[in-house]
């Protein structure tokens, strides 16, 4: 017999569940009070946390309620109530039709220029307005910006967010935020402000139009350090966005670009004026661009020695963050229990005619951080995931897989096995590809968009099993679920994982 579903403060009643992530469910509910339909978003707070961090969650939550509910703007979420149910505490918003912007970049590939510009235009104004009451959204990124089917563009997401007036909830020395969209200045604790914001519009608008983060690394510590240190590549599909996104992702928060040159810029954008207002020139760079190698001086100055020391201790603070506290989606699974990979073999030059093609892995990276805690919640709802490598007696080399399973205490069975391995060279791994084809018993079905020889079949448990190459890793995927989509999922699973070994 199906269980009645749940309403919550005997008024909203949960009708379907839209998502889910690390650490919590968004529900489709009805409010039987007022009779309209709302979205409810459920905090699931893990098992093992203190009395102490519980209650700091139910906190946050109530802190996303607060600064939500100061604010009256088109571009962002109305809050109607906070309720706790058994011990969760859940906020009942706005019903938006549309899609997060991670589910749209996912779906639909980066978005041009003209749309970003609008896109960046609304969440400007948005940040302005909470600016202007006091209030910081420090998690600015596309997956708390929802596009609705008219075209707007909503911020969402308020849990972390600060306000003036009010105790931190965050510990002395902890890193709460999403790392590929975190401003250097917060990275390193110093005083954050509505540009820290705006650096995180440019990170999300950089996205958007390139279909990645600027500083995304393989690991969280690797990425931290890229915010600190590198240079972002230079845009390739921004167009007239460029000039702003290089002003906005300027590292000395004093010198980044203000609100009211951003919105003056985006607005010329967005209305088609012949000219755009004309932008300062960066300040010069102390971190050069990253371009091969670097090589270091023979006796490094002092300020480059003490951002070191600075970066290393980020780091150490990360580690400890990412182990202690409770996080809103910040991180991939697996990312901090693994070393960044390896320098990869230049490519600069093809090789010499007749020469073997250079292996472009020297090991495997983490399978754990290719797929995102966020895309991982959308295959595999309220999941733990686990990795670890096994012996390959066909390469030589260790297997390593991660695997995103359905939590005991959660319905339904679904599970997500990611595995790779690493082969002498891409010769090695195109004809270990074949192997895997030619030993396929069901039928095999090829999948060009995922590159040469990649193909599906099914698995003998009913998985959906995909094999591909890039360079000289061969990757598998194997995708369970009761969904109807399971085939087309998996696919996309796939597509992640590949285009995160491609940016490896």
């Amino acid at each position: 017999m199906t269980a009645p579903p749940r309403t919550l403060a005997g008024r909203y009643r949960l009708v379907q569940r839209l998502g889910a992530g690390g650490m919590g469910v968004v529900w489709r509910a009805r409010d039987d009070l007022l009779g309209r339909d709302v979205a409810v978003k459920e905090l699931l707070l893990p098992g093992h946390l203190s009395a102490e961090q519980r209650d700091q969650a139910a906190q946050r939550a109530l802190r996303e309620a607060r600064a939500a509910a100061l604010l009256q703007h088109t571009s962002i979420v109305t809050v109607h109530d906070v309720v706790v149910d058994e011990g969760r505490p859940c906020i009942v918003m706005d019903l938006l039709p549309g899609r997060s912007l991670d589910a749209v970049l996912d779906d639909d590939g980066p978005l041009p220029p003209d749309r970003v510009a609008r896109i960046g235009l609304e969440i400007l104004d948005a940040l302005r307005a909470a600016h202007a009451h006091g209030i910081l959204h420090r998690d600015v990124k596309p997956a708390n910006i929802f596009l609705r089917e008219d075209g707007r563009a909503v911020l969402t997401d308020f849990g972390i967010a600060a306000l003036d007036g009010e105790a931190t909830l965050t510990r002395e020395g902890s890193l709460i935020g999403s790392p590929a969209y975190m401003a250097p200045e917060r990275v390193r604790h110093d005083h954050s402000g509505p540009a820290s914001d705006l650096w995180s519009l440019g990170a999300t608008l950089y996205a958007l139009t390139e279909s990645r983060p600027p500083f995304a690394r393989g690991t969280v510590m690797g990425t931290l350090g890229a915010v600190l240190a590198d240079e972002p590549d230079p845009p390739r599909a921004a167009g007239p966005l460029g000039p702003l996104l290089a002003r906005l992702l300027v590292k000395d928060p004093a010198a980044r670009l203000s609100t009211e040159a951003a919105e003056a810029y985006l607005r010329a954008l967005v209305t088609g004026e012949r000219t755009v207002p004309a932008l300062e020139a960066l300040p010069p760079s102390p971190h050069p661009a990253h371009a091969g190698p670097p090589t270091a001086p023979a006796r490094p100055p002092r300020s480059g020695a003490a951002w070191i020391v600075a970066a290393l201790a980020v780091v150490v603070a990360t580690v400890v963050v990412i182990v202690t506290v409770v996080v809103i989606a910040l991180r991939d699974p697996g990312d901090t229990a693994d070393p960044a990979p390896p320098p990869q073999a230049s490519r600069s030059a093809p090789p010499s005619s007749g020469a073997p093609e250079p292996a472009r892995f020297a090991a495997a990276p983490s399978p754990c951080g290719l797929i995102s805690a966020e895309q991982a919640g959308r295959l595999v709802r309220t999941f733990h995931n686990h990795g670890d490598e096994t012996p390959d007696s066909a390469t030589g080399q260790p297997s390593k897989y991660c695997v995103w399973q359905t939590s005991a205490t959660a319905d339904g069975d679904e599970r997500l096995r990611l595995t790779l391995r690493t082969t002498a060279g891409t010769a090695a791994a195109r004809r270990l590809l074949a192997e895997e084809r030619a030993g396929a018993t069901e039928r095999v079905t090829p999948l060009p968009d995922l590159g040469e020889a990649a193909f599906t079949t099914p698995g003998p448990d009913g998985d959906s099993v995909i094999h591909f190459r890039v360079g000289n890793l061969v990757a598998e995927i194997r995708y369970r679920t009761g969904r109807d989509r399971r085939d087309e999922l998996a696919r996309q699973a796939a597509r992640w994982a590949r285009s995160s070994l491609e940016r490896s």
